[in-house]
């Protein structure tokens, strides 16, 4: 089944490029009709914003759409998450936007953020046909609708996060075991300590949301189904659910699993470098970090963080422990992680339609996606080509990381999608106040507050 719709999707897109016509500018298309009117051009410029992926992914996206259109040229900026958010929004009012920017599911984003960029839906019919929504896998088209049933962005691939990665390096010198439950993790804290390195890095301090992913596995350990409750108005954030969450994290900053730090920074710098300077044996990072596991893309990151003449390190991915000890595990959440949007108002909308179709429609587009290993493919029946993959080493990470990609399109819990930003918010400052040691209140007056705080989300609930 999967195969027969790509098949027909990769046919579409082929009828789609002959069908590439000459750029117009957005004053034109207003005149025409409107921006959406607009035909795909085979020239033109494109600017291209997001707070992922790495900038040297994006290029390699770019130079490989650029072998087919090589007169369109496409400049990509990243931001960190937060400035990310803070600089799109008056860029865009001010008409200084790009032309593609990256909107997630996360939080009411399709909203927030969706009345900026064009419905997609024709783009994706002339494209893909009537059946299009059948193209993509694990709904993600449904998570990148706003409240009105636009479609506001289209899914460049998903993810799942959930789980921990570590440094297999760092293990074996300390001749430390992975984690499984709370008792095992404080004792493969002690064994990494006593080598000289960190265990468990984090990065809590500002308003990114990482941290809500480290509450979210927690909590799936208490109560597999009380999260999505919490989050959808079924259940209550100071629930005994919740307080136990939160007592767990209080436990966990007490017996040395997260460390002091953790409050300096936010998960990107603090978290991502020292985890890939070596400094640190685990990191909670989601399905994206896959890429580090690549031969070239980790000596990228390492020198990002700093380390001169960096030697890889064979990272993988591991289960969170089950902290609450109820045999519960901790299942994988996950949704699209990013869609690709147009600025409604871009000069440049011709091109933009170019880029975003090859790079979230075609076959081509979708397999470079799927081979950078940063995300899961958004186009149903892409698989990485193991032939062109590169790993640190290969003959352990690649069944590992198979794995992760079955399980990870399997989850059945949202990360974000479902979570509205202010819970999201409210999730981050219970943890902030749990971890910071001149708090003093109890767990529960800081669930209280985590209730009082957080509206309901109505995504995906049905009547």
């Amino acid at each position: 089944m999967a195969t027969s719709r790509y098949t027909k999707a990769a046919a579409a897109a082929a009828v789609m490029t002959l069908c590439l016509a000459a750029c117009s500018s957005g004053g034109d298309a207003q005149e025409e009709g409107g921006a959406a009117a607009v035909e795909a051009a085979e020239s033109g410029t494109v600017t291209w914003w997001g707070w992922t992926p790495d900038t040297p992914v994006a290029e390699r996206y770019i130079e490989e759409f650029n072998k087919e259109y090589p007169d369109i040229e496409v400049t990509y900026r990243n931001f960190e998450n937060v400035d990310f958010r803070t600089t799109l929004a008056p860029a865009l009012d001010s008409g200084e936007g790009p032309d593609i920017f990256n909107l997630s599911p996360a939080g009411g984003s399709p909203d927030t953020w969706g009345g900026y960029a064009l419905d997609l839906e024709p783009i994706a019919q002339d494209v893909l046909g009537d059946d299009y929504e059948s193209a993509f896998g694990g709904g993600y088209l449904d998570q990148l609708r706003d409240s009105e049933g636009r479609l506001v962005s289209m899914p460049l691939g998903g993810m799942a996060a959930g789980f921990l990665w570590y440094n297999a390096d760092i293990f074996e010198e300390a001749g430390a075991e992975v984690p499984t439950d709370y008792d095992s993790w404080v004792k493969a804290c002690d064994d990494i300590a006593a080598i000289g390195k960190g265990c468990f890095t984090m990065g809590a301090g500002g308003s990114d949301t990482f941290p809500s992913e480290m509450y979210h596995s927690i909590a799936n350990s208490v109560d597999p189904e009380w999260f999505i409750k919490a989050a959808t108005g079924q259940a209550k954030w100071d629930d005994p659910q919740g307080i136990e969450v939160l007592q767990i994290i209080s436990d966990m900053r007490d017996d040395g699993i997260i460390a002091s730090n953790a409050l300096d920074s936010t998960q990107y710098p603090l978290a991502n470098e020292e985890f890939m300077r070596g400094d640190a044996a685990m990191v909670q990072m989601g399905f994206w970090y896959t890429q580090y596991a690549g031969a070239e893309s980790c000596v990228a990151a390492m020198e990002a963080a700093a380390v001169s003449n960096p030697e890889c390190f064979v990272q993988l991915p591991a289960p969170f422990p089950d902290v609450a000890g109820k045999g519960n595990g901790s299942v994988y959440f996950g949704e699209v992680d990013y869609g690709l949007a147009i600025n409604a108002d871009s000069p440049n909308i011709a091109a933009a339609k170019t880029f975003l179709t090859w790079m979230t429609m075609t076959k081509t587009g979708q397999q470079n996606v799927v081979n950078a290993m940063d995300l899961l493919p958004a186009l149903q029946g892409v698989t990485p080509d193991w032939d062109a993959i590169e790993l640190v080493d290969n003959e352990v990470q690649r069944p590992a990381i198979e794995q992760l990609m079955k399980d990870s399109t399997e989850t059945t819990q949202s990360r974000q999608w479902q979570t509205t930003e202010s819970a999201l918010d409210a999730i981050i400052l219970a943890i902030q106040q749990v971890l910071d040691p001149t708090v003093d209140r109890s767990v529960e007056d800081i669930a209280a507050d985590m209730e009082a705080s957080a509206e309901d989300s109505t995504v995906g609930v049905e009547d």
